[in-house]
This record gives C-alpha cells, structure tokens and sequence, in this order.
C-alpha cells in the first residue's frame, strides 16, 4: 500500500491523504493473462453519500498504458465529494518568472528560441492555459508557441519559423 496526499489550490491549509493498494491477477482460461487492479481510499467523508463514508474506487486494467490516468480520474472524482471549504480567492494573477533571452541582451541569433516561465503562487484557481497569447513585434505567434508544465508553473518557447533577411 502507497500514500498520497491532495491539497485544493484554493485551500492550501488542508490535505488529504489516500492509499493505493495494487495487485496483479493472472487469469485462468485467458492464457495466463494478467490484470493489474488499484484500488483507492480515504477516510475523508463524502459530502454526497448518507453516512458520509466516501466508497472506494477500483481501477482494472489489462495494460499499465493508462494506469497514471486512470488514477487521476478516480481521484478527481473523489475529490469532488470532499468538502475543501473554506476556500480563498485568488487574488493574484500569473507573472513571468524567468525569460531569455534578458531584457537587455545584445548579440542574440536572430533565429534564438525565446523561452520564458510563467507562475502563479497559492491560493491560486490555476493559470488559463487558453488565455496565454503571444505577439512578436505586433505579430501574432500564439499558433508556433509550445507550452509545457502544470497549471502553476508553464514553460513557453518560441522558435522562429522563417527568418526574413533585408536586403538592399
């Protein structure tokens, strides 16, 4: 059996702590296939069911493929019967934290990446990965962008597509 522990991003004061149990079956008459099952608790009560023990949830796969996944759906969904109150507001927006190249650099390839990391601290509701925009000297680049991280902390690079070269 494994631990872990969820916290609200909205309530940074109370945490949750679940346990994993995984097992593996071999199936008899399915030449020898094997089932992994997880099953997941806490002793958290449910605001959704009478008595307000939150049942289990299994999960059972064939494949490990999906296993991270399915963890997080079956946590998620426990995590909505979960009383997080009282939440804060979030009050505060995202700010970049780091950029390259520097405000001031001189000498820089005209074909460098530009990379920059964008954070949000707690009580926070996320960052809106949808509302990140990005422009280029008035040019819209949100399209070549890529983005990588969580909602708390994303990296964003752009690389130069085409380089236009002036000449006289």
């Amino acid at each position: 059996m494994a631990y872990f522990h969820v916290r609200d991003s909205l309530n940074p004061y109370k945490v949750v702590k679940f346990s994993i149990t995984f097992q593996q079956y071999a199936l008899k008459g399915w030449d020898g296939d094997n089932v992994w099952t997880a099953e997941i608790n806490t002793l958290e009560p449910s605001t959704t069911v009478s008595g307000g023990k939150m049942r289990s949830r299994f999960i059972h796969l064939r494949t490990l493929e999906n296993l991270d996944d399915e963890i997080e759906k079956a946590t998620n969904e426990m995590c909505q019967e979960i009383d997080w109150e009282p939440r804060l507001s979030d009050t505060t927006g995202p700010y970049v934290d780091q950029y390259f190249p520097s405000k001031n650099s001189s000498g820089v390839d005209i074909d460098s990446r530009v990379r920059l990391t964008i954070k949000e601290s707690l009580p926070s509701a996320g960052i809106d990965i949808n509302s990140i925009e990005a422009t280029v000297n008035g040019v819209d680049v949100t399209d070549e962008i890529q983005i990588t991280g969580n909602p708390y902390e994303y990296a964003v690079e752009w690389k130069p597509s085409l380089v236009v070269l002036e000449t006289e």
